[in-house]
């Protein structure tokens, strides 16, 4: 039994999967990314970009998003080796 039929009375619609989504993507950094950064005064290059995980640049992604609270992009910079700060 198809419970979103047995639910809503329709079935679920299809989503889009992006075949090449920018997480995949180590040879451009996204423009979200470098705008989040440059509110902090931070800078993250195209080597740093590169030698991240395909997970790491998906997280930063989606910590860089607008709509996102943005409270933990500082902290997973720093987790993924691409900041340092000093006490």
């Amino acid at each position: 039994p198809d419970l979103v039929v047995a639910y809503t009375g329709t079935p679920a619609s299809k989503l889009a999967i992006d075949p090449h989504p920018p997480w995949l993507d180590a040879t451009i950094i996204p423009s979200s990314i470098e705008e989040k950064a440059q509110e902090l005064g931070i800078s993250i290059t195209l080597s740093q970009w590169e030698s991240l995980a395909p997970v790491q640049r998906f997280a930063l992604i989606k910590l860089s998003r607008p709509s996102h609270e943005n409270k933990n992009f500082l902290p997973a910079l720093q987790e993924f080796g691409l900041v340092r700060i000093e006490n």
